[in-house]
């Protein structure tokens, strides 16, 4: 009798032992984890080693400052461009505007992000006609223009390299500038950046897994 209740035991362990390993595999298959390195590079997006503090500068969002403080408090994806581009631009936008509606799908993420587009041809891209522009893609699109030092300070700080141009006699210029985006942390700091070429499946993939599971 004793023999059974010890085999019985041991029985019942052993259906414990095996009950634990597969609930923590089945966890472990079904729990939402964050995207790996190598995951976010097949998204296009690469994050830095270390997050970089942005230097200080000062620019306009539809007649108020725009600062590095309103980069704070919420996820920021970025980009710099102008509205006179013919092709580019409006094609980056487009993109931006379907990622929104893709992370809005998506519980509890599309108020913790702001899409901000920052104009590098202030000659030409006053602050209302960057409001207007951006605003034309989404109504949440944040538009923004300024003097060209802070700007271009800017670009180098995110690796979003333009070049400059200053009092052109000929207004019908076009501009050379990276298509890559920045994404800028709750706390101000650039986190990361896409590279070109994405798509906005791509881009909402990542940002889920980086608003949901980064600190």
């Amino acid at each position: 009798m004793t023999e059974n209740k010890g085999i019985t035991y041991t029985v019942i362990s052993c259906l414990a032992i095996v009950s634990m390993v597969i609930g923590l595999f089945v966890y472990s298959t079904v729990a939402e984890k964050e995207l790996t390195n190598d995951q976010y590079k097949l998204l296009k997006f690469y994050q830095l080693n270390t997050k970089r503090d942005l230097n200080a500068f000062s620019l306009s969002k539809n007649g108020e400052v725009f600062s590095e403080a309103d980069f704070i408090g919420k996820w920021d994806l970025v980009f710099l461009g102008f509205a006179s581009c013919p092709d580019m631009c409006p094609m980056t936008m487009q993109k931006l505007a379907k990622t929104f509606e893709l992370l809005a799908q998506k519980d509890g993420l599309i108020e913790k992000i702001n899409f901000v587009m920052i104009s590098i041809d202030p000659d030409r891209d006053t602050p209302e006609r960057m409001h207007q522009y951006a605003s034309a893609f989404n109504d949440d699109f944040i538009g923004v223009s300024g003097n060209i030092k802070d700007t271009y300070q800017l670009s180098l700080n995110l690796t979003l390299p333009f070049t400059p141009i200053i009092n052109s006699e000929n207004k019908d210029y076009d501009m050379d500038h990276s298509m890559n985006l920045a994404l800028i942390d709750p706390s101000g700091k650039y986190h990361g950046f896409f590279k070109t070429p994405y798509t906005p499946e791509m881009m909402s993939e990542a940002l889920e897994s980086i608003i949901r599971f980064s600190n």
